[in-house]
């Protein structure tokens, strides 16, 4: 597994998953309304459909975005906003990861790492999400 970390727009990330959290009655968290406007609001559109209620810990694969860089986008519910801080930030990312395991994206940009929690710093969100994901795609097979 390998993690680099890059800035800058989120709709001009070509990879092959991009992941946006949603937040419990259907709201983006910011920097999935900052990719909304280059996807012709088809998030927006996926949200009123009901599609994704941004329940903590669902996910939602979608594919064939249209104007988005990345092959398939992936939302992840983040639970109540005002509720959410370093657990919840954790479940989201291991929820995360489990829905890209089993994708087949070969890699992912993971934008979740951009939403603020409280009492955090980047640097520590970032930290955070490499270790739940090494713990969510941990297998022991040393006796297989």
């Amino acid at each position: 597994m390998e993690f680099s970390i890059k800035s800058g727009a989120p709709e001009k990330r070509r990879s092959g998953c991009l992941v946006l959290g949603v937040f419990e009655s259907r709201t983006p968290s910011p920097v999935a309304w900052q990719a909304d406007p280059k996807t012709r609001h088809f998030l927006a559109d996926v949200l009123a459909s009901g599609d994704m209620d941004g329940k903590a810990g669902t996910t939602l694969m979608l594919r064939s975005v249209p104007a988005l860089g990345s092959e398939r986008l992936l939302l992840v519910g983040l639970g109540k906003e005002k509720e959410f801080r370093d657990k919840a930030y954790g479940a989201a990312v291991r929820a995360a990861v489990k829905a890209l395991r089993d994708s087949g994206a070969a890699d992912a940009t993971l934008l979740l790492t951009r939403i603020p929690v409280k009492k955090r710093s980047a640097a520590w969100r970032i930290r955070q999400a490499a270790v739940a994901a090494c713990e969510a795609l941990y297998r022991f097979d040393r006796f297989k």
